[in-house]
């Protein structure tokens, strides 16, 4: 087989080296295949390409099963474009979302790390989205629920425990410009501009709590380690963050530094959302929090701080602050 040239599994060129091979066989790395590209032609086939032509040889080549990891925003309203993010996630066929709701317009990738779907009319039960492609029904992450309201101890509506310093930051429905669009219902705004270098727990930027008035959940074991755990909460960053950091407290204590703006602590990548985005902070994250029981029933505070600058322009809406269970 020294004169093989290339080979081809479902379509996509593998790498090869005839060199560590004989005239019978040779090693051969199977490749990443897009499977959502593949056509029927290409599908289960490994083509060999030598000097004197080509061979196709039918071979079953098992396409993953899709997986949905993550939702980009698990509180969606209807007419909402959401990211679903996991694998296997090409060549879809349907996508359902709770109470058998079919949706109508997606796109997926062609590596199949994210498809992209609009949220059709009347989803509101709670439950996982399923995925169906050419190669199976997708599975998800324990976390990955929608419109799971059951673990929200804070959404500034019917479990609002916010206990504000001043007359900001305010509780609203929406925002002209830049335009908020509701989430569900109220949410927290922050809003104030050219927060300079040297600013710390100004008031319109903090979120105090009364603990006794956030609604955590119960059915959650006070045993449970912090490492099973997470705080999921929505927000909604209409102009992009690039400077400062959101300090997250027990209280006033346990403080945990929430800055996705800044990567592996040195590089800093200015965050913006198209609308409301679904973000998780792992309890074990909070130093002193070793399980459920070392926050229940504890106020929590939020509170912008621009220590070194530049100049930053804060505007964020939040919303449905709850505990969940990861592992």
């Amino acid at each position: 087989m020294s004169g093989v040239t290339a080979v081809y599994f479902d379509g996509t060129k593998a790498t090869i080296n005839t060199a560590l091979g004989s005239d019978v066989n040779f090693p051969v790395v199977v490749p990443t295949i897009p499977f959502g590209s593949v056509t029927s032609a290409q599908f289960n086939t490994i083509v060999v390409v030598s000097n004197g032509g080509q061979t196709t040889y039918k071979f079953p080549i098992a396409a993953p099963q899709p997986y949905i990891s993550t939702i980009s925003n698990e509180m969606p309203n209807a007419g909402d474009v959401i990211t679903l993010s996991g694998t296997g996630l090409f060549a879809v066929t349907n996508i359902v979302f709770p109470g058998n709701i079919a949706a109508t317009t997606y796109n997926s990738s062609s590596s199949g790390d994210t498809t992209t779907v609009t949220v059709p009319s009347g989803v509101t039960a709670t439950g996982a989205i399923v995925v169906t492609t050419k190669y199976g029904t997708s599975t998800s992450a324990l976390n990955t629920i929608l419109n799971d309201t059951t673990d929200v101890f804070l959404n500034f509506d019917n479990k609002n425990g916010f206990t504000p310093w001043s007359s900001l930051p305010l509780v609203v429905s929406s925002v002209a410009s830049p335009a908020i669009a509701s989430d569900r219902k109220n949410f927290l705004y922050w809003n104030s501009q050219n927060v300079t270098a040297g600013t710390y727990y100004d008031g319109d930027l903090a979120t105090p709590t009364d603990g006794s008035q956030l609604a955590y959940p119960s059915e959650i074991s006070t045993s449970e380690p912090a490492a099973n755990l997470a705080i999921k909460f929505e927000a909604n960053i209409p102009v992009a963050m690039s400077a400062g950091i959101v300090e997250f407290e027990f209280n006033y204590g346990d403080e945990y530094n929430w800055n996705p703006w800044l990567i592996n602590g040195s590089t800093t990548v200015p965050v913006q959302t198209s609308g409301w985005h679904t973000f998780t902070i792992p309890l074990s994250s909070f130093p002193g929090v070793s399980t459920y029981n070392d926050i229940k029933g504890l106020p929590m505070e939020m509170f912008y701080i621009n220590g070194n600058g530049p100049t930053q322009n804060v505007n964020i809406g939040w919303d449905n602050f709850r505990i969940v269970k990861v592992k």
